[in-house]
């Protein structure tokens, strides 16, 4: 059975149904037309058997005839839980990489080398490299989603290799997001919250 969603706007109730839910996004098909506007906080009811009733507060971030698209942020312990159901994203990203160096005698202490990203999850990433990386390093990956001069997608994170895979003259890592501070984290989850939009509306928002 599809989950139904029902939203209250003043006084009234209306009911619709979820066609799509993934990470803190609900896009959600009524019968007619809505008066809402984004930027709404809407409180919520979701269930999918009329058994088990989950009650929120939702944004209305973007709206399309009779489709809302809801954005949802889950509790802390919500989301240790659920960050691997963050969908991923293909793409190809300049970045940095930087890691202790592992020759004794090297005049810096730090290993710098650009990569690219190759795909983005809130909880983790793969990039690509020409060359292979030490296993068990503790790397700092720095990169910018919309190209420079943009603050609002700069993305610092402290990673750990989980896994490599070479392909012809690449080395490809994917990688978990160890560590990240709360702008960064802020810059990552609005960029996919804008990707899943996109997708879902086919269109781009800037």
């Amino acid at each position: 059975m599809e989950s139904i969603i029902q939203i209250r706007k003043g006084n009234r109730v209306i009911e619709g149904h979820v066609t799509y839910e993934e990470g803190d996004l609900i896009e959600a098909v009524f019968p007619s037309p809505l008066d809402v506007t984004v930027g709404d906080q809407l409180p919520c009811l979701l269930t999918a058997d009329y058994e088990t009733i989950n009650t929120f507060e939702a944004v209305v971030v973007a709206k399309d005839k009779n489709r809302l698209f809801l954005f949802h942020s889950p509790t802390a312990a919500e989301f240790r839980e659920q960050r691997r159901r963050y969908p991923r994203f293909d793409m190809e990203v300049k970045g940095w990489i930087q890691y202790p160096t592992q020759e004794p005698d090297s005049f810096f202490s730090v290993y710098s080398q650009m990569v690219y990203l190759v795909n983005l999850s809130l909880g983790g990433l793969a990039f690509r490299s020409d060359k292979q990386i030490p296993a068990d390093q503790h790397i700092v990956f720095s990169f910018e989603l919309y190209g420079r001069n943009r603050p609002d997608g700069v993305v610092k994170t402290d990673l750990v290799i989980i896994h490599e895979r070479i392909e012809g003259p690449n080395y490809f890592y994917g990688c978990t997001i160890k560590g990240i501070n709360a702008r960064h984290f802020h810059n990552l989850r609005k960029y996919i919250l804008h990707r899943q939009i996109e997708e879902r509306r086919q269109v781009k928002i800037e």
